[in-house]
């Protein structure tokens, strides 16, 4: 499933930054909220695989793109029928959950009893609505464009402020689609011009946050410690002081997390101050080996990191 340069961007940020960085705490609660989305994108994902829809359909799963005033749209998925467009904004908030309509506050009640407010799913999936169905009148293409926000926690309690409002339990996206097939005709919208028109306008969004180089970890980190101990190079080997794990391919999962952290070109300085080697011919040899691409000439020569940086390994 396609992963968002946000969600590659912290992943890399959450394994690097330094432990006493005053965003430490913050960073790490962002990344769990962003798994935890992603693990109820993959629920949904199961369950409109397992779905027969009635006519052609075509699923468009996180979606992104910047609109003509130059504002950015995330979309879970985009699920585009003959009868209708559907827009799924999935979140999986635990506790139970509440909603003002008045006021369009949307809250939890955690399990500890705390009371917390969150943004409203139902004005981000609004907002969304609003932007397709403009999109959709300039392409001169007439198709109904809904959403529904889906709660993919089996153990969250939505309070009955909710009844009115347009979300449901992933259980209930079959049903759901069900009464949606038998509330809407058919149309002669061509799916596929549909589905090519939307993708022109997708994009890749960059990381929501930059964090300055100088608040990340140095090294190769071991993770079979789980990015607590740096490892050192020897005789074409990463070697970790504290659980002895030893592996020739580590360096590639730090030059991944340089390029997402950092920069996509490195210098053979800037590679023995990243990864702990003093000797420059040793550096030259292991960027030999890792045949990235060479550019420039002299002292202002650099190394390419490619994106497919991790499918180099062995």
């Amino acid at each position: 499933m396609h992963k968002s340069e946000n969600y590659y961007y912290m992943e890399a940020l959450v394994s690097r930054l330094l432990a006493d960085d005053v965003d430490f705490i913050k960073v790490q609660e962002k990344y769990y909220r962003i798994l935890a989305g992603i693990s109820g994108e993959e629920k949904l994902h199961r369950v409109l695989a397992d779905y027969h829809f009635k006519d052609d359909a075509t699923i468009l799963y996180n979606f992104e793109c910047v609109n003509e005033k130059g504002f950015s749209h995330e979309i879970d998925a985009i699920v585009l029928t003959t009868r209708f467009l559907l827009i799924i904004e999935v979140k999986q908030i635990s506790g139970t959950l509440f909603y003002k309509p008045l006021f369009h506050e949307f809250a939890r009640l955690t399990e500890e009893g705390v009371l917390e407010n969150f943004p409203n799913p139902f004005d981000q999936a609004f907002r969304h609505q609003l932007f397709l169905s403009h999109q959709l009148s300039k392409w001169s293409i007439q198709l109904p464009v809904l959403y529904i926000v889906v709660n993919a926690n089996i153990r969250t309690k939505l309070d009955q402020s909710l009844n009115n409002s347009p979300i449901i339990h992933l259980s209930g996206m079959p049903l759901f689609l069900e009464k949606l097939y038998a509330n809407h005709h058919e149309t002669s919208v061509d799916l596929e011009h549909l589905k090519n028109k939307l993708k022109s306008l997708s994009c890749r969004l960059p990381p929501k946050m930059k964090v300055e180089s100088h608040r990340l970890r140095k090294g190769v980190l071991c993770v079979k410690c789980q990015f607590q101990n740096v490892m050192y190079y020897h005789f074409g080997l990463w070697i970790c002081s504290q659980c002895g794990e030893k592996n020739k391919d580590a360096i590639y999962l730090a030059l991944h997390q340089y390029r997402i952290l950092i920069n996509d070109r490195i210098t053979n300085r800037e590679l023995r101050e990243f990864v702990g080697i003093e000797s420059k011919a040793v550096a030259s040899k292991l960027l030999k080996r890792l045949k990235l691409k060479q550019l420039g000439s002299g002292r202002g020569v650099y190394y390419l990191i490619p994106d497919d940086i991790l499918e180099r390994r062995i």
